[in-house]
């Protein structure tokens, strides 16, 4: 298994992204349109909404896991106290699964994406609180070949650089059997709000291996991109097969989602 640097990958610090003082950063115009009937195909996950009184709306996307049906993942989350937890096709038709831009078998997550601030792309920092079997590390060099983003590696102690750049939250622990992995966000007007957006890899239920943790790994960090399921199981935003990488789909997605001409 390969051991993360716990270094700095990328620019420089400056200020901290969630400090609420800090200037609003700048929003494109290219927001993603609604649900398509193109749909790229549906998938088991189960989707949570809960609009909140601020006028941002809480999401999040659980994965099941093996053995667990979609409507018993969404039993346990609803026992658990979850509220907002979305029934079947329910997400789709309230507009927060498989959005355009939509290429192949890959879609985008409705309403999820990360303003440009002051760049060409949209400078996105993953901030490593995982444990050493997790090559969050490897996965995240999978994303920064995207085009349209950019996607960066720091140990969370590292802190998060401001000047328009956003971070997500990366963590593993013991979540129960439930599901593999989540990822969850707040969202005003149709962009993440920053300092809001976490992933979760559930250490009880991946296995212990470097493909698997690899692949979920991928799957969760692509979400926070703004990337929806891809019906394909050649990539990593398929599940459970734990391909490893996205696909070519992916990448147009997100090079549509994106559309600004890169740094």
């Amino acid at each position: 298994m390969l051991r993360r640097t716990r270094t700095a990958i990328g620019l420089a610090v400056t200020a901290l992204v969630v400090a609420l003082s800090a200037p609003a950063v700048q929003a494109d115009t290219t927001a993603p349109t609604g649900p398509s009937s193109d749909r790229a195909g549906a998938d088991n996950a189960v989707y949570v909404a809960q609009p909140r009184s601020d006028g941002t709306t809480y999401t999040a996307i659980y994965e099941p896991a093996p053995g667990v049906t979609a409507d018993e993942l969404r039993s346990t989350l609803r026992r658990q106290g979850v509220r907002g937890v979305q029934d079947e096709n329910s997400a789709l038709g309230i507009g927060i699964a498989g959005c355009s831009p939509i290429v192949g078998t890959a879609s985008a997550w409705c309403g999820h994406k990360w303003a440009y601030g002051p760049f060409n792309d949209p400078q996105v920092y993953f901030l490593d609180h995982s444990g050493d079997s997790w090559p969050v590390t490897d996965a995240r060099v999978d994303w920064y070949q995207a085009p349209g983003i950019d996607a960066y590696y720091r140990w969370h102690t590292a802190g998060c650089p401001g000047g328009g750049r956003h971070c997500v939250h990366v963590y593993s622990g013991n979540y129960g059997t439930a599901w593999y992995g989540l990822t969850e966000a707040s969202t005003s007007g149709g962009y993440f709000v920053d300092g809001s957006v976490t992933v979760k890899l559930n250490d009880q239920v991946t296995p212990n291996t470097y493909a698997a943790r690899r692949s979920v790994a991928c799957h969760e960090m692509g979400h926070a991109l703004g990337l929806d399921h891809n019906g394909s199981t050649n990539s990593c935003l398929s599940v459970p097969e734990f391909p490893q990488h996205p696909s070519s789909d992916d990448f147009a997605v997100l090079n549509q989602l994106y559309p600004k001409p890169g740094t």
